[in-house]
C-alpha cells in the first residue's frame, strides 16, 4: 500500500467513495431521515453477546469503548449490521475542547453514520452540543424530518449544562425539524410542541435501555 493509501485509510477518507457531502465549508456527510425507531436498545460494548438484534445500537458511552468503529470500519459494519437500528456514535464534545476538535468529531460520526446507511443499516442521527459556537456546525449533516437522538445522562443536576442542553435543544428544533427525538436519561421540562418524544432509560450497566413515553 502506498503512502497515499495508508494516509487516507487512516482518515477513512475512502468513506467518503459512497456517501454523500453537503455543499457548504464544512462539507458534512449527509445522514437521510429515516422514520422508524427501536423499542429497546443496547449499548455498544454489549453487541458481541447480545443476539437480540431488533434492538437498536447506542453509543452514550465513554469514547474508549467504541473508537474502535472509526478505526476499523469494515471490521464492526457487519457486527452493527446484524441489528435492525443504529445510532450513530456519540464523539464527546465538550467545551474547553478546541473547536477543530469538537468539529472532526462531529464529522467523524456523520462520515460512520452515512456509511453504515449506504451498507442497508437503519441510522438514527445522536446529536450533541457544548456550547453556543458549537450551534454552527453539530447539526449539519442531518436531513429534516426524521428520528434523531440525544441524551440528558450528566445534565439534570448540573443547571449550567441544563440551560445549554435547553438552548441547543431550542437550536437543534430550528435547523433539522425532526419528526421524532429520542431521548437517552432522564426528562428535562421543555415544549416540544408536536414532536413525538420518546425516553429510554439510562442503563448502560445492564446493557439496554427500554423504552418509555
Amino acid at each position: 500500500m502506498n503512502q497515499r493509501l495508508r494516509t487516507d485509510f487512516i482518515y477513512n477518507l475512502h468513506l467518503l467513495n459512497v456517501v454523500k457531502c453537503e455543499k457548504d465549508t464544512l462539507q458534512m456527510p449527509i445522514i437521510k431521515a429515516i422514520q422508524e425507531y427501536p423499542d429497546e436498545l443496547i449499548g455498544f460494548n454489549y453487541v458481541k453477546s447480545n443476539q437480540d438484534y431488533f434492538k437498536g445500537i447506542h453509543f452514550y458511552l465513554d469514547d474508549y469503548q467504541f473508537d474502535r468503529v472509526w478505526n476499523q470500519p469494515e471490521k464492526y459494519l457487519e457486527m452493527i449490521r446484524k441489528f435492525y437500528f443504529a445510532f450513530t456514535p456519540d464523539f464527546s464534545l465538550y467545551k474547553d475542547m478546541p473547536k477543530p476538535l469538537q468539529i472532526y468529531n462531529v464529522y467523524r460520526s456523520r462520515l460512520l453514520g452515512a456509511f453504515w446507511q449506504e451498507r442497508g443499516i437503519n441510522v438514527i442521527p445522536t446529536l450533541s452540543w457544548s456550547d453556543e459556537e458549537s450551534f454552527d456546525f453539530c447539526f449539519k449533516g442531518i436531513e429534516q424530518g426524521g428520528v434523531v437522538t440525544v441524551s440528558t445522562v450528566g445534565i439534570v443536576r448540573n443547571a449550567e449544562a441544563k440551560k445549554m442542553w435547553i438552548q441547543g435543544m431550542e437550536h437543534m428544533i430550528k435547523c433539522v425539524r425532526p419528526k421524532t427525538i429520542l431521548i437517552y436519561g432522564k426528562p428535562i421540562e421543555f415544549n416540544y410542541k408536536d414532536i413525538e418524544v420518546i425516553y429510554y432509560d439510562n442503563t448502560n450497566t445492564k446493557g439496554d435501555g427500554r423504552i418509555g413515553r
